[in-house]
């Protein structure tokens, strides 16, 4: 007669039951190789879905009401594509723009844009001018948004002085982060 195995996996770290005629031993489990290459390969992400989009859009919009700012705001995705551009009544033309440019400067660096100004101009002598050349909004008003300590996307605006800009940007950053604090 053959003997028959049949294995049992009881989890990812624990060890696998082995049935060899009739007799029940444990051995050490070895992880599928899969999920070794798996966890090298991947890993686990966050994204802004519409309505995180949304509600970082609709705490910005607040923000900019309630002071009487003419802004445009952007919400980007981590990679910097806007998911969603709001230009208030009277903002003008050119914030569109700068607002869609500081969100996605901001989701790529993962950084505020004001501390990339704060970078480009001249302190003391030094400064970081080459990236002045680069194709990115170096203004406040540009802030990253994260999850998990991962950069999920950006908010970027323009249309008011840039701590205002930045002061709404933060609204729409602070509405996020009381969303995610409560899962």
């Amino acid at each position: 007669m053959v003997p028959t195995i049949l294995l049992i996996p009881l989890s990812f770290i624990s060890i696998t039951t082995v049935f060899l005629q009739g007799q029940i031993s444990t051995i050490p489990k070895q992880r599928p190789t899969n999920i070794i290459v798996y966890e090298t390969m991947f890993k686990s992400t966050f994204s802004l879905t519409s309505a995180s989009a949304q509600a970082a859009m609709d705490a910005a919009c607040q923000e900019a009401s309630a002071k009487g700012w003419k802004v445009t705001i952007a919400i980007a995705n981590a990679g910097g594509v806007p998911l969603l551009v709001k230009r208030c009544d009277d903002a003008f033309p050119a914030s569109y723009e700068i607002a869609v440019g500081k969100a996605k400067t901001a989701a790529l660096f993962h950084k505020p844009t004001g501390a990339l100004e704060d970078a480009t101009n001249v302190s003391d002598g030094s400064s970081r001018t080459a990236l002045l050349s680069a194709p990115f909004v170096l203004m406040r008003g540009g802030l990253p948004i994260f999850a998990n300590e991962m950069c999920v996307g950006a908010v970027g605006v323009s249309g008011v002085k840039p701590n205002e800009d930045e002061q709404v940007a933060t609204a729409a950053v602070n509405a996020l982060n009381a969303i995610i604090s409560k899962l």
